[in-house]
């Protein structure tokens, strides 16, 4: 039964009960701390390396000629590199919150340690590129290896293993969003599915712990560090629900699109996984010869899409190529994960819908940067099915709360889309994926 400790009084704990919580809370603390360091490093490296790659990418056009290879075999290079990783580490394919959900439901064992080095050198290597993955993937599985080797090296409880490596796997997805609140409600509402006193007390703990030590890696600005947003009247809702039941079918057919790029590569038997993602990468390159702004895991070019702004035909573009490039480069089977693509495509719907009314009618006066923050929390709450995971985040990585209220209303229209058409979330179909 899901929020058991919401309906139900618990039995008063023992005294053995009481040490082990206690004993869970001071492991909570030691692994919020390694996540935190990994997260944040991993985050300055993904920083440094697209900073080398975009001086690379800048390098090769100035030349021009033969030069504009380079980045595309260089691209193909460290993508089939990533991948091959995956060989010494098939856990630490793809996002990882499918196989932390798995553990959390007893359909599989807790990572391995040797995700940790494999997350993290495969996820440079693919994300420092260009590939439309998110850092969220292997900040999350790593917090949930960290828990893992913790709670077997201590001799914990399987369960309390079970709920300190869910924890971990929060705090990681805070530090990777500088969200610890989001990487919080995440663990309880999409990893668990339940709220118990354990679970709760590791999970706040880790994540507090794992931001506090990365900030000085990361510092402690918002991801995305909008203007001031003014409150915008009432009858802005009429907008934002229909636009919320939009995002709501297009999340259906955003994950479906997953689905099919990894169907259509396990297709490809005559190449080797290795060659397939080496491909998907040279693809990659070669847009970042083109429009570097287009490619990366979504953090720059969301920034661009929420606090720059953008043109409605820049804001097509970025939606017709981000729709189709972020599950392409899923397929690709390396580390990275899905988050901050899909927020890149919901910010993108949010705008286009905003500018375009603008156009249309401009006494509207409508907010483009309040209409992209309801489109990136109502396609997450589409796709990975979790709203109150994805209005935590977004307020979180953008530091406004103006918005609140639209960004409900919109990702509980888009969760009734969702619902009535019995789509299933991103990461349950991703788990099925992973049964023998």
């Amino acid at each position: 039964m899901p929020f058991p400790d919401a309906v139900q009084d618990a039995p008063p704990p023992d005294d053995s009960e009481l040490a082990g919580l206690v004993r869970l809370a001071f492991l909570s603390v030691l692994g919020g701390a390694v996540t935190g360091v990994l997260g944040g490093a991993f985050r300055l490296v993904l920083i440094e390396s697209w900073r080398l790659w975009e001086q690379f990418l800048l390098w090769a056009r100035d030349l021009g000629g033969w030069r504009l290879l380079l980045p595309v075999v260089g691209a193909a290079v460290a993508v089939g590199l990533a991948r091959l990783i995956v060989r010494w580490s098939p856990e630490s394919a793809g996002s990882g919150v499918q196989r932390v959900e798995a553990m959390m439901r007893h359909e599989s064992a807790p990572a391995a340690w040797r995700v940790v080095p494999a997350k993290f050198v495969g996820g440079s290597l693919a994300l420092g590129v260009g590939m439309a993955l998110g850092r969220e993937g292997p900040t999350v599985q790593m917090g949930a290896s960290v828990g893992a080797e913790i709670g077997r090296r201590s001799g914990l409880h399987p369960n309390d293993t079970r709920s300190l490596s869910a924890a971990l796997a929060g705090a990681g997805l805070g530090v990777a969003f500088s969200a610890p609140t989001g990487g919080a409600v995440f663990v309880f509402e999409e990893l668990a599915r339940a709220i118990r006193t354990r679970l709760v007390v590791a999970t706040l703990i880790s994540a507090a712990v794992a931001l506090a030590v990365a900030r000085p890696i990361v510092g402690s600005d918002p991801v995305f560090p909008v203007s001031p947003i003014p409150d915008s009247p009432l009858w802005h809702l009429l907008i934002y629900a229909p636009m919320g039941l939009f995002i709501g079918w297009l999340g259906i057919h955003y994950n479906r699109l997953v689905i099919l790029m990894l169907d259509l590569m396990e297709r490809m038997t005559g190449l080797l996984p290795e060659i397939r993602a080496a491909l998907i990468g040279a693809l990659v390159g070669a847009i970042g010869v083109i429009a570097p702004w287009l490619v990366g895991g979504g953090e720059v070019l969301g920034d661009r899409v929420l606090v720059v702004g953008l043109p409605i035909s820049t804001l097509l573009v970025v939606f017709v190529v981000r729709w189709f490039l972020g599950p392409l480069s899923y397929a690709a089977g390396t580390a990275g994960g899905l988050f901050a693509p899909l927020l890149v495509v919901g910010a993108s719907i949010g705008a286009l819908t905003a500018s375009t009314l603008n156009v249309l009618v401009p006494s509207w006066n409508l907010s483009v940067e309040a209409f992209a923050m309801v489109g990136m929390s109502t396609f997450f709450a589409a796709v990975v099915r979790a709203p109150v995971t994805g209005v935590v985040l977004i307020v979180e990585m953008t530091a406004t709360t103006t918005v609140l209220i639209p960004m409900l209303l919109a990702a509980g229209i888009a969760m009734v889309i969702c619902t009535v058409r019995k789509a299933p979330p991103i990461y349950d179909t991703l788990r099925m994926r992973m049964a023998p």
